[in-house]
């Protein structure tokens, strides 16, 4: 209805629009024709307008049938899109229930891989509430080492079970947690089940639980990896010790090149090389064989026999100096490399000695048989030249030579079977053959001057020896006398003394003679009591008249302390012997010491009686330097040579055997031959001959460092408290054996000596009485000191079970020597205390019988300074 009122609106506007005069109309009504009537026209327009309303409907229907072709268009897509939709969306709910099932069953997996990991993980691992410290929980490994139940574990804190030996680390741990967000490998201490400290490596880190702050500790015991590193070090120090700081000489080189891989500091103070001139480098580039060859041959050897021992070869030094050395080669493989250990000792000397040795044996044997025609010879000799008698131990003559029946001008029948007072010529007092008995009796040679009277009543003078002829037991079983006639000499001697007598009147010419031969005189009048020095004599002394007075005494102030006794003896012989000689030393006022040579002679009347004394001194500094110098050097080479000896023993028995050994069980460890089951023993084995190898050369550094600590500092040692020193130490065993040491030091109680060695003298001495005692007797150690011509002596005397000295003697200071073996030993304490004594410039001898004891005396220096003084 609203349609068709539309449509008459429109009608009617149109209608008005055509027929309003005077205005053009366009289109249709410029095309209606003027003579349509009006109806006619309504119609036309009416029609029209039905045209274009049905063009319009038309137009409408079709924009409609469009859009609704549209919408169904778009809704056909839609459609087919949300099926789309949904059925990706069925697919993606599908497929997101699949994984969250398959999510759910693998967490469930990872639960209980995790449960196992933790529970059953061979590392302690635990959960400790961050804020209460308690333990949430923890695993099996954990339980078993700290040995407690779960339930006893769950709820305690580190600080109820005690468990860390520093409580102090685990707060340091969750201070490192706290800078570091994590704590890797801190090592504390910690208590096991038994109460055993171990080490443990932590890792610690936050983790939540239920929401919750907490601390995992995973913890791992390392006490085995640690006690193994320490053992390594050893091992490593060890090595080191042996390879590096050996006696022996050791290189290790490449076999093919040569080429030094290591040396030790033996080898480079050999060759003279230092070691970064020696790493890296040839031996034959350095020209240190003096025949290239020699390495070849060596290297050809050791490819067919693995091993060389002691072969003898010549090698250079740096400088060119050709030595001979005894070599030990191995093959072994360092570093996937063949390689050769060298191990070889300078034996230079030894071979120089060895040669110098034949030579002397031969030319021994050489002068043994010509010793034999000399003796011959002398014999021959002495019997055409001098005066020879024998006489049994009684003074019985048994042989007289011709020359004895000449001179005598007794005959040989006439001699023998008599005493020599058939020719005395009553010249000697009884004193001077009481002295001449006592000499030789004690085994001592006689020499003198006697008068003798012949047969028609002249006298004859003779210069005689007298040599005591010794039985097996020391004593003396018959005495030969050789005599020179010296009668023409004593003649001489006289008329010398008239002429010395007269040269005394020539005083400026005496002086002369006297400092050119740096000799000085003396004399002493009984009768007026007048002393006479010359000036050389002062000057000799190092003294002037104004200084001292000329004397006898004053003369004996001079006199060295050592030299005193026997100075005086030789001065007051002089009144008995008529003439007599002796060397002594003087110290002058400036501490100088000065060799003297003396020479005196006594004016005797005819009833014996000496008037006069005179006497030269001969300054013969010079000449006993020269001398001493000459012994010192003598000593010192046969002191060398024994120490070399000795060393090349110790090298060649007492090395040898631990170093054979070592290497033998090292190839036997690296071979693949050996059998898992053997490795223990092998390694046993290796370690008892390494520890041997470190005692012989801890033996040989002590035995070493005794000459150079010689010059340490001396100090005052007090003997009382060093005897209290070493009880403490040896208290024990002094306790259970009711050992006695019974002490005399009245005579001394402190010397200047080294500390450390008197020390080790005397422990050595007094733990040996203990060792070697006699069983089921208390052991009694008496120890004694007294002073002597300035020189102390110490007495070390037990009742042990003493030592047979027959034949033993030699040895018993001797290196590695023992005599009794029902205790350990080693045989070097003897040997340290001889090198000690003898090193304090002491001697040392012993006294022992078997089951009855044994006596040590010691005899040592005194020095200067405390000669007059007490204690010493």
């Amino acid at each position: 209805m609203r349609r068709l009122i539309s449509l008459n609106h429109q009608y009617l506007a149109l209608a008005t629009r055509f027929f309003r005069p005077g205005k053009k109309s366009g289109g249709a009504v410029a095309a209606y024709p003027q003579t349509s009537t009006a109806m006619d026209s309504i119609r036309y327009y009416a029609q029209t307008i039905e045209e274009k309303e049905r063009e319009s409907l038309q137009l409408n229907d079709q924009a409609n049938t469009d859009k609704n072709e549209n919408t169904l268009a778009i809704f056909q897509v839609f459609s087919v899109l949300m099926l789309l939709f949904f059925i990706g969306s069925f697919l993606m709910i599908r497929k997101a229930l699949i994984s969250r099932s398959k999510a759910e069953q693998s967490l469930e997996e990872q639960k209980q891989i995790f449960s196992s990991l933790f529970y059953q993980s061979p590392i302690m691992l635990s959960l400790v509430d961050m804020e209460t410290r308690q333990l949430v929980d923890t695993n099996e490994s954990s339980l078993r080492f700290f040995g407690h139940t779960r339930e006893q574990a769950l709820g305690g804190t580190a600080a109820q079970f005690n468990i860390f030996v520093f409580p102090e680390q685990r707060e340091q741990m969750i201070q490192q947690l706290e800078e570091n967000g994590q704590v890797r490998n801190f090592l504390v201490q910690a208590r096991d089940k038994d109460g055993n400290i171990r080490h443990l490596s932590f890792h610690l880190d936050k983790v939540h639980l239920h929401n919750k702050p907490c601390l995992l500790f995973a913890f791992t015991d390392i006490t085995d990896l640690i006690l193994a590193q320490e053992k390594s070090k050893e091992s490593e120090l060890l090595f080191s010790q042996v390879f590096y700081k050996s006696p022996i000489m050791k290189v290790i080189s490449e076999m093919v090149t040569g080429n030094f891989l290591e040396v030790n500091d033996n080898y480079l103070q050999f060759s003279g090389f230092t070691r970064e001139e020696l790493i890296g480098k040839s031996s034959l580039d350095l020209n240190l064989w003096l025949s290239p060859e020699d390495r070849a041959s060596i290297i050809r050897e050791l490819q067919t026999k693995k091993a060389i021992r002691s072969l003898e070869l010549q090698v250079r030094n740096k400088s060119g100096e050709v030595r001979t050395v005894s070599l030990h080669g191995d093959l072994v493989h360092l570093s996937g490399k063949e390689c050769l250990l060298t191990a070889f000792v300078d034996i230079t000397e030894s071979k120089n000695a060895q040669k110098l040795i034949q030579q002397l044996n031969s030319s021994l044997q050489q002068d043994v048989q010509a010793h034999i025609k000399e003796i011959e010879d002398y014999k021959y000799a002495l019997d055409q030249s001098s005066i020879v008698a024998v006489t049994d131990q009684k003074g019985t003559i048994t042989y007289v030579n011709d020359n004895f029946c000449q001179i005598s001008q007794y005959t040989a029948q006439e001699l023998i079977g008599q005493n020599h007072r058939l020719i005395n010529s009553g010249h000697h007092s009884r004193e001077f053959f009481t002295g001449l008995w006592r000499t030789i009796a004690s085994g001592s040679i006689w020499k003198g001057e006697i008068k003798n009277k012949r047969k028609d009543g002249t006298f004859y003078w003779t210069a005689t020896t007298i040599v005591p002829i010794l039985n097996e037991q020391g004593k003396p079983r018959q005495y030969l006398a050789i005599r020179q006639d010296i009668t023409d000499k004593k003649k001489n001697e006289e008329a010398l003394l008239l002429a010395m007598q007269e040269l005394e009147q020539s005083t400026n010419l005496l002086k002369d003679a006297q400092a050119l031969s740096q000799l000085g005189s003396w004399e002493y009048n009984f009768q007026t009591t007048e002393d006479m020095w010359s000036d050389e004599f002062y000057r000799i002394l190092g003294t002037t008249p104004s200084q001292t007075n000329a004397g006898l005494e004053n003369f004996l102030s001079f006199i060295h302390p050592e030299d005193l006794e026997h100075a005086t003896q030789a001065l007051y012989s002089t009144l008995h012997k008529t003439k007599n000689s002796f060397y002594c030393r003087i110290v002058r006022k400036n501490g100088d010491i000065r060799y003297l040579y003396n020479e005196l002679k006594a004016t005797i009347t005819a009833p014996h009686e000496v008037i006069k004394l005179t006497g030269i001194i001969h300054d013969v500094t010079k000449e006993r330097a020269a001398q001493l110098e000459k012994d010192q050097i003598t000593a010192d080479l046969l002191q060398r040579n024994k120490d070399l000896e000795q060393f090349a023993y110790i090298v060649s028995h007492n090395l040898r055997a631990p170093v054979a050994n070592i290497m033998g069980l090292s190839n036997l460890l690296t071979s693949q031959s050996i059998a898992p089951a053997d490795t223990p023993k092998a390694m046993h084995g290796l370690q008892t001959s390494v520890n041997k190898l470190d005692s012989v050369i801890k033996d040989l550094n002590e035995i070493l460092q005794v000459r150079q600590e010689v010059n340490e500092k001396k100090e005052v040692v007090n003997l009382p408290q060093l005897v209290e020193d070493i009880k403490a130490m040896l208290s024990t065993v002094i306790s259970k054996e009711k050992v006695q040491i019974l002490t005399d030091f009245t005579a001394a109680e402190e010397v200047l000596s080294l500390r450390s060695y008197l020390h080790s003298i005397f422990y050595n001495l007094i733990s040996n009485s203990i060792k070697y005692r006699q069983p089921h007797v208390p052991p009694v150690i008496q120890i004694k000191s007294t002073v002597s011509q300035a020189r102390l002596h110490l007495t070390f005397t037990d009742n042990g079970l003493g030592i047979d000295l027959v034949g033993q003697k030699d040895k018993l200071f001797g290196l590695y020597k023992r005599f009794h073996f029902h205790t350990d030993g080693k045989g070097i304490g003897l040997y340290m205390v001889k090198s000690q004594v003898e090193a304090l410039g002491g001697k040392i001898q012993a006294e022992s019988e078997v089951n009855q004891g044994t006596t040590f005396s010691i005899e040592l220096e005194v020095p200067h300074s405390q000669e007059n003084q007490k204690p010493l």
